[in-house]
Formats: structure tokens, C-alpha cells, sequence
């Protein structure tokens, strides 16, 4: 039945296998970095480096670093099975300080 698969035993039900492994993981993660920043930032780094070898080692360096970010959240989303982001991150591994000092600066400084 391709991805879906009948794991209760009831024939009625089908529900889909969850099959992430670490190359899905990272395949979905640099496709994302490069659907979403490709045609946007190569112009601006072109422009500032002057130089297009310069410019690709710059824009792969940014997205080896925007990948490590996004597998950390992974890691944290997959760990932590609580709703709120940054608040429960913050919560869960450094206390109730600064998980408040973080959600009081997003409401009162960033928005």
C-alpha cells in the first residue's frame, strides 16, 4: 500500500508509518533552506562580496549554519512534546527566568 500501512489489525483503519531517518531529515531541511532563500539572497551577497566564488562559500556557509539551527529545533521538538517554542525550550532547560525574560521581550521589544 506504499507509505500506508494497516497497523491496528482492523481492516477499516489505515494510518500512515512515521519514517523520518536522518537523511529524510536533512534532505527536507536543505530543501527547504534552498526553496525559500534561492532566488532572494544570492543578489545582495553577489553584490556586497563582488566576487562569485566569494559569494557561494558565503551563502553555503550561511545555510550549514541555518541547518544545524533547524536540526537543533528538530532535536528539541522531537525531545521536549510540549506546546510553546521558545518558551517551553527555555523553560524546560534553563528554568522559569529567563523562559519569562524571552516571552516578555517578544511581546514588549520584538512585536
Amino acid at each position: 500500500m506504499g507509505d500506508a500501512q494497516d497497523m491496528s489489525g482492523d481492516s477499516g483503519k489505515v494510518y500512515l508509518r512515521k519514517k523520518i531517518t536522518l537523511n529524510r531529515a536533512i534532505a527536507l531541511t536543505i530543501g527547504t533552506i534552498i526553496g525559500s532563500g534561492i532566488f532572494i539572497s544570492p543578489k545582495g551577497v553577489l553584490k556586497n562580496s563582488g566576487n562569485v566564488g566569494l559569494s557561494l562559500i558565503i551563502w553555503m556557509a550561511c545555510g550549514i549554519l541555518s541547518m544545524c539551527g533547524a536540526l537543533s529545533y528538530a532535536d528539541l521538538g522531537t525531545s521536549i512534546k510540549k506546546s510553546g517554542g521558545h518558551y517551553i525550550y527555555l523553560l524546560e532547560t534553563l528554568g522559569p527566568v529567563p523562559a519569562f525574560l524571552r516571552l516578555w521581550a517578544e511581546f514588549v521589544m520584538i512585536r
